[in-house]
């Protein structure tokens, strides 16, 4: 359980790389039991999670390019050769082939990065001690000694400062598109019962919020997930389906393959062509989805999927729209619903009930991704802290936060109202995928000199060219930030702003509390035994010097306490508790408090620290570090260790863990391992709240007040730890910032 702090790089090497050993013959094994077929199972699943987004795109891009009739075919082609090479070369090639291999043991997303850069850094995410570093999940990668010469990121503080503020603000731009999502899906895809039914235009923005209603009161299952493949899987199929027959009336839109007719159309329209760029980008977006859901799948699958599928089948309907613009540049009216084979028979309408539900699948995996995105923030202290409900017994990640759910269907519902049709939607749209596209291209640019350890001219090329078609395709957005481009834009600054703000001052309190840590040394005078205290109570000036000769002799015994300067003793009861601190070791600041107080304390004394660190998952062999606190009997430093995909969990089964930890180390600990059903566990933590001095600055004033605000409207930090209320004690205190 416990090391020396000289040697823990060195057994953590050993151990890595006998775990990369176990790893590898586990791999073996899964491919010798299952290969291809159990990939393509695997793959076949990924189609109703990753792919919703990207989907559903055809049903509105075409719109989006051409909210009038193209004069011109040539500019058909050029629009249509745009789109088929920014799917291969942004979701196809740079995500799938690229960005994929820089997961964190098997996670995706921005968070994702930032654990491989701080770990590879030798940085931890909260304030302590670097030897977190060192535990045995990071086996996928090596780390950095402390005696390694330390690289950028570490060695400069405004660099680790950007780098936050770029994975913030790239999980705020994710949270922000998420809003827009479920909007325009779900529109163009009602939208399309206009078409037989033109009487019921006037329902769409209706029949829309009451599909956005029940989405919403239904995140409170999961059971229904079973089902997402299947549907989504028969989408793509209509969706191939559709572009063949629309092909086989001019195949000559082929040619579009060809990436001549891209260049030409930006010749022959110059600068003004620049603003399309902004319609073709709609066609990607949900790329991100191909990262940040890696943890659910592998890289393999996604590969297999997006390869033999989901590329095959949305390049089949783009061509397919293309060609018949071509033919009838009207249909650009509404492109998807126009170039259908009937208007108004039954292949019409198993495609309008394949796109509502594969348009309510996209919506509801943007939902879950970005319920799983606030945990991650949360549990990073960079997000206020919110009440998390575990819909699955089965599915780990399968979560479901009600205050931002109903905040998010508010929001959403507005959104639908305020912009009626799903073609005022699109002008909104694109502006959070194109720069949290930039952004995770400077994230990983990073990784491959970090962690990679590639050459430098690696990295610069890889940014030079995928940071310039992102950069493309921002500046195009940026055009229509008057337009609608500012609500998203809006929304993740806010966003950004209130994240910042949490962890400042999340941050505020932790240096305080490790400023001011104190030992046990400077708050008990010495141990005695609970004869000698019973002695001293009768007659306290003639037993003290005796009690203080034979100290040494009394360790053994049932030991009590007695506090510093008034030698008042302090009595130890019955039961177990557990004394919360941010972080560092020494004694919490909640204790101190509380002691001054009350002079009693329980039998079994624990000194805990919750401590995120830079992994996705914790194995249970590293969840705890426990050491026992100098000569004082049955007084324990616990340190419990948690991934930044992981639930806290504080509850009985976790007590018991602790206790039996204690007792590997402490065998006098044995007998409450015994008796821990009638043990009383008291959970003591601290409330700190801060206030700023008389001459702190205006723009301090504001943050703390922000911060405070937003403290009194969370929930407390225990709340999603599993601990029974009754048992939780609240140790109030001001921090003077």
């Amino acid at each position: 359980m416990t090391e020396t702090k000289d040697n823990s790089h060195l057994k953590s090497n050993e151990k890595n790389k006998e775990l990369d050993m176990d790893l590898e013959n586990r791999h073996y094994e899964i491919q010798k039991t299952f290969g291809f077929v159990g990939n393509l199972i695997l793959a076949f699943k990924t189609i109703g999670v990753i792919y919703g987004d990207i989907g559903t795109s055809p049903l509105y891009v075409f719109t989006s390019i051409f909210p009038d009739p193209p004069t011109d075919p040539r500019d058909v082609y050029g629009t249509l050769s745009l789109i088929i090479w920014s799917l291969a070369i942004v979701p196809f090639l740079k995500y799938v082939f690229i960005i994929l291999r820089a997961d964190d043991n098997g996670e995706g997303g921005t968070f994702a990065l930032y654990s491989l850069l701080s770990r590879h850094s030798g940085l931890p995410i909260r304030g302590g001690n670097n030897d977190d570093l060192t535990i045995a999940n990071f086996d996928s990668m090596s780390i950095h000694s402390s005696k390694e010469k330390p690289n950028f990121i570490k060695r400069s503080k405004l660099v680790q400062r950007v780098l936050l503020v770029l994975v913030l603000f790239g999980t705020a731009l994710v949270l922000s598109d998420g809003l827009l999502t479920p909007a325009i899906s779900v529109l163009s895809a009602v939208e399309g019962i206009t078409i037989p039914a033109p009487s019921l235009t006037n329902a769409t923005v209706p029949i829309s919020c009451l599909i956005m209603v029940c989405l919403f009161l239904a995140q409170r299952t999961s059971r229904l997930a079973i089902l997402f493949a299947p549907i989504v899987g028969l989408w793509f199929i209509s969706l191939a389906s559709v572009g063949i027959w629309n092909i086989s009336q001019y195949p000559s839109i082929l040619k579009a393959i060809n990436p001549y007719y891209s260049f030409e159309y930006f010749i022959r329209n110059g600068s003004s062509s620049f603003q399309v760029l902004g319609g073709v980008l709609l066609a990607i977006t949900g790329v991100e989805a191909l990262f940040a859901d890696l943890g659910h799948f592998n890289r393999i699958s996604i590969q297999i999927s997006f390869t033999l599928f989901a590329f095959p089948a949305l390049s089949l309907a783009y061509l397919g729209q293309g060609a018949r613009l071509v033919l009838d540049p009207a249909v650009s009216e509404n492109t998807f619903w126009l170039t259908l084979p009937a208007t108004n028979g039954p292949i019409y309408w198993i495609v309008f009930i394949l796109a509502t539900l594969a348009t309510i699948i996209a919506s509801q995996a943007m939902i879950c991704a970005t319920f799983s995105l606030v945990r991650q923030a949360m549990q990073l202290d960079c997000f206020p802290l919110l009440k998390i409900k575990h819909i699955s017994k089965k599915i780990e990640g399968a979560i479901y936060i009600p205050e931002i759910n109903y905040i998010l269907l508010g929001i959403i519902l507005i959104i639908v109202i305020a912009f009626e049709h799903s073609s005022n939607l699109t002008i909104a749209y694109g502006v959070a995928v194109a720069s949290v596209m930039l952004i995770s291209t400077m994230l990983y640019a990073i990784v491959i000199c970090v962690v990679f350890d590639l050459p430098v001219i690696v990295a610069v090329v890889f940014f030079l060219v995928f940071g310039f078609i992102d950069a493309a395709f921002l500046g195009s957005t940026l055009l229509k930030v008057k337009s609608g481009g500012w609500f998203t834009l809006s929304i993740s600054v806010l966003l950004l702003l209130i994240m910042l703000i949490w962890r400042w001052g999340t941050t505020l309190k932790l240096k305080y509390e490790l400023r001011n840590k104190t030992k046990l040394d400077d708050i008990f005078a010495n141990n005695f035994s609970e004869q000698e205290a019973q002695e001293s109570n009768s007659d306290d000036s003639g037993q003290t010097d005796e009690i203080l000769q034979t100290i040494e002799g009394q360790k053994s015994k049932n030991i009590r306490l007695r506090l510093l300067g008034t030698g008042f003793p302090v009595n130890r009861l019955p039961g177990i508790g557990l004394f919360y601190k941010e972080a560092g070791m020494g004694v919490p600041l909640s204790f101190c408090h509380f002691i001054r107080h009350f002079p009693t304390v329980p039998e079994i004394l624990i000194f805990i620290t919750i401590r995120p660190i830079p992994v996705p998952l914790v194995g249970e062999e590293d969840r705890l570090v426990v050491k026992k606190v100098g000569n004082y009997e049955k007084v324990y430093q616990v340190t419990g260790r948690y991934g930044y995909t992981e639930d806290i969990s504080q509850g009985e089964e976790f007590i018991r863990k602790v206790i039996t930890a204690i007792c590997e180390i402490d065998p006098k600990a044995e007998t409450i391992l015994e008796n821990l059903k009638n043990e009383v566990v008291t959970y003591v933590i601290g409330h700190q709240k801060l206030v700023a001095h008389s001459n702190s600055p205006w723009w301090e004033r504001a943050f703390l007040e922000t911060y405070s605000f937003l403290v009194e409207n969370s929930r407390q930090i225990y709340a999603n730890w599993e601990i029974p209320v009754d048992n939780i004690i609240e140790v109030g205190m001001k921090i003077s910032i």
